[in-house]
């Protein structure tokens, strides 16, 4: 099970978990007592949350504006709680020998109303710390929470910077705005392959995306390199759309290198969870010599070193390597 599908079924079980203890007590606090009604209530007001969040559905409101976003939004998910607390309704009548006026009733009247409004607030709830834990990236929100780096702490980790070729004459031909347009394309296909590989996004700059991994989850499965590959056959996957929209398929290049950080969180009025130490400078560097060495995928043989790699991936050793601003050269190795 990849880390994206691992992802998936943990937020969809928490989503469920959610929604049934929230109908529960609903169901408690109203009736002073629960059933079992309540529980498929519950289990079918986070099938459509699971479903629409997850689906072609919310990838085209990300692409929406705000208000037009939550607009959609607002109306999917009252249809799908109406859906939800008719289709229940309707059953158990059934069962109970309730007839079609008694549930016609029941959908005019206040309680129905009442229902409607606590599921609508149950999924504000719910889709808000979503949406948190989507911006700060996936994990993230739990390590403020916990207080993980409330404290600077040591940690051996991976850093991957990867950038756009060809970014400046590509901006220009392009233009601003469509310019950006190809750049966000690419860095949501990027998501997908990030998950996959255990890793995180530390930080865009421009068209400059930095990934990190903890040594561990970086090394497993060679996925800091891994990464790289699954995002560039993403991206040819995709090659006619991006011909169609922006005509052109863009390429990356990339430096990796392991080292130690410290990390700790940063900040009042706004808080950022940051790494410093020399491998992220170094990181950067390897990158730098991506264009002078004619390679599109560079890392420091200190890395490939911890590495497993498969057989067919081609690997190239360049030698020892003078970096700008460090005092010895590195030795780097290639991927083809």
């Amino acid at each position: 099970m990849t880390r994206h599908t691992k992802w998936r079924v943990e937020s969809a079980a928490r989503v469920t978990a959610s929604c049934v203890a929230v109908s529960l007590v609903y169901e408690l606090v109203d009736t002073r007592g629960v059933s079992l009604a309540a529980v498929y209530i519950g289990i079918g007001l986070a099938m459509p949350l699971i479903l629409l969040e997850e689906s072609g559905f919310d990838r085209r409101m990300r692409r929406l504006p705000f208000t037009a976003a939550l607009l959609a939004r607002t109306l999917a998910y009252l249809g799908s709680i109406a859906g939800v607390f008719m289709s229940v309704g309707f059953v158990t009548g059934y069962f109970e020998g309730r007839s079609l006026a008694e549930f016609r009733d029941f959908i005019m009247s206040a309680e129905f109303g009442r229902e409607l409004a606590a599921g609508f607030g149950v999924y504000l709830v719910i889709v808000f710390f979503r949406q948190l834990d989507r911006l700060l990236g996936p994990g993230v929100l739990v390590k403020y929470l916990s207080g993980r780096y409330h404290e600077p702490r040591r940690e051996a980790r991976i850093f991957m910077f990867m950038d756009l070729k060809s970014s400046t004459s590509l901006a220009e031909r392009l233009g601003p705005e469509k310019y950006y347009g190809l750049v966000n394309e690419c860095f949501r296909d990027l998501a997908t392959p990030v998950l996959d590989s255990s890793g995180e996004i530390y930080e865009y700059v421009g068209d400059e995306v930095v990934l990190t991994w903890t040594e561990d989850d970086g090394v497993r499965n060679a996925n800091c390199i891994r990464v790289f590959f699954d995002f560039a056959e993403r991206i040819q996957m995709k090659k006619g759309a991006y011909l169609e929209r922006f005509g052109v398929v863009p390429e990356f290049k990339a430096g990796v290198h392991l080292g130690e950080v410290v990390a700790a969180e940063i900040g009042d009025l706004k808080k950022s969870l940051v790494f410093n130490g020399d491998v992220l400078n170094t990181g950067s560097r390897i990158e730098g010599q991506c264009n002078s060495l004619g390679k599109r995928l560079l890392a420091s043989s200190h890395l490939v070193e911890r590495l497993s790699l498969p057989a067919h991936w081609k690997v190239e050793d360049m030698g020892e390597v003078e970096l700008r601003g460090k005092a010895a050269p590195l030795r780097l190795v290639a991927f083809a």
